[in-house]
């Protein structure tokens, strides 16, 4: 009986993947919402103990004020889908001089990076529990705040690309959040996902495909950290596509002072 049932939930799926509530980014599925429940009692207490101090929550109509949530001004990275925090703390070590913002709406996640964050001892990370689009979108201001982006191996959604995270509303989004000679770092190890987004961004403009090479000689200690998603994917014979974007209009990055 669970083999038919299990038959006709594959059978459907294309159908609910393309109905027009499915593919509305604006609303997310039932599982997607699930997920934010389960977390286990050690997880627990690390949300309770560590957010106060590493935790930034937005709400509507009050941005996020990141010079006051870092004590300082200095170079920003974000990372899109920092998930259980193997690169953003990663690039936070190497960087002390840069701060680093996380965004991840799953929970579990977020309450690994807060533990391992306290680990390290690391005072240049700050996390946000959000869909990143909503906080791209209401959670902060529309001005240049970012040096960098990171956007590493983010789901595909396939059959529902409506729902990727850089789409056209959100490349825009990200584009005005970015500095003038800032970059966007992008990687995917499905087939044409980077391809994709590289021509959504030439259409959009202010962006330029630069080489991945030439962006970590130039800016030591700017490179796209090893994670144990990108090493299984390497090791099931996946090939992993970086891209970088380079964002127009101005000079170089502010020198870490």
């Amino acid at each position: 009986m669970w083999l038919l049932a299990f038959s006709a939930a594959m059978t459907l799926d294309p159908i609910r993947s393309t109905s027009p509530r499915y593919r509305n980014p604006n609303v997310k599925p039932g599982w997607y919402k699930s997920r934010q429940r389960t977390i286990t009692p050690h997880q627990k207490r690390l949300e309770r103990t560590l957010w106060p101090l590493f935790g930034l929550t937005f709400t509507y109509g009050n941005m996020l004020d990141l010079d006051h949530a870092f004590g300082r001004a200095a170079p920003r990275v974000l990372e899109i889908g920092c998930g259980c925090g193997e690169a953003l703390l990663a690039l936070a070590s190497a960087r002390p001089d840069h701060d680093f913002l996380g965004v991840d709406w799953f929970r579990s996640g977020v309450c690994t990076t807060l533990g391992l964050i306290e680990e390290a001892g690391l005072t240049n990370v700050r996390l946000v529990r959000a869909d990143a689009a909503m906080l791209l979108a209401n959670g902060l201001p529309a001005t240049p705040l970012f040096d960098e982006v990171f956007v590493l191996f983010p789901d595909p959604w396939r059959g529902s690309v409506e729902r990727r995270i850089v789409r056209p509303e959100t490349a825009a989004l990200i584009s005005a959040r970015t500095r003038a000679g800032g970059v966007l770092r992008f990687a995917s190890d499905v087939v044409g996902y980077a391809e994709d987004v590289e021509a959504l961004l030439a259409a959009a403009g202010g962006w330029e495909s630069v080489p991945v090479a030439r962006v970590e000689e130039q800016r030591p200690g700017h490179f796209r950290p090893d994670t144990k998603y990108a090493r299984d994917g390497t090791a099931a014979g996946r090939s992993i596509d970086d891209f970088t974007f380079l964002r127009i209009g101005g000079g170089p990055p502010p020198t870490p002072g």
